[in-house]
Order: structure tokens, then C-alpha cells, then sequence
């Protein structure tokens, strides 16, 4: 049995740096075969946004437009936090493919028999 993971993204156009490691760690994770589920909160709800992941470039990282389709090739489950979805105007139509708006609810359930990341 692989080990079970969440990724909670925190950062996105305001920490290039952060967001860029985040989906960098993303990508290295499925490499190693694991169950990932990724959840966007705070300024990482923008990642769940069309076009915003494919503007981010940290520092000594392979760019997020270089490791993001990775992501949607394997169908890693993707939520975003409803709250944060209000808060940066993020409508349905607006999601990149696959992503889900949930509350924090149905991600504390989620959390029960996962390891949690935060980054």
C-alpha cells in the first residue's frame, strides 16, 4: 500500500518561491508513486485559478509550467477551500480542470488517514 498524502498549497503569486517548491514537491511525490490530494488555501487558491500556475517561476526550481501538467496528466485529486474561493473571486468556470471547491469539513475528513504537508 503507497503512502497516502495531502499538500496543502498556501502561496501562489505571492511567494513564487513557495509555490514553485510546493508543486516542485508535488511532482517528486508522484515520482514516488504515492496517493496525493492537493488542497489550495490562502493566496494558494490562485493556483486553482486557470493561467495563474503557468506564471509562476521561483528561484533554482523547474518552473511550475514545466511541473503542473504533470499534475493533471495523473489526475491528482485537486480541492480548493470554498471560503478562499469567495474570498479571491474564484468561480467554477475560472478552475483549472479537475479542481474541486469543498469546505474545511470534507478536507478534515480527508485528513484522517492521510499525512498531512503544509507548505
Amino acid at each position: 500500500m503507497s503512502k497516502k498524502f495531502i499538500l496543502t498549497i498556501t502561496h501562489s503569486t505571492d511567494d513564487h518561491d513557495r509555490a514553485n517548491g510546493a508543486i516542485a514537491l508535488a511532482a517528486s511525490l508522484l515520482s514516488e508513486e504515492v496517493d496525493l490530494v492537493i488542497f489550495y488555501i490562502f493566496e494558494g487558491a490562485m493556483l486553482a485559478k486557470k493561467g495563474v500556475a503557468e506564471t509562476i517561476r521561483g528561484r533554482n526550481f523547474a518552473p511550475v509550467s514545466d511541473l503542473f501538467p504533470m499534475l493533471l496528466e495523473e489526475k491528482v485529486p485537486m480541492y480548493l477551500c470554498g471560503a478562499c474561493a469567495k474570498t479571491y473571486e474564484i468561480k467554477e468556470e475560472d478552475l483549472v480542470e479537475g479542481v474541486k471547491i469543498i469546505h474545511i469539513p470534507t478536507i478534515a475528513a480527508e485528513m484522517m488517514d492521510r499525512e498531512t504537508i503544509t507548505l
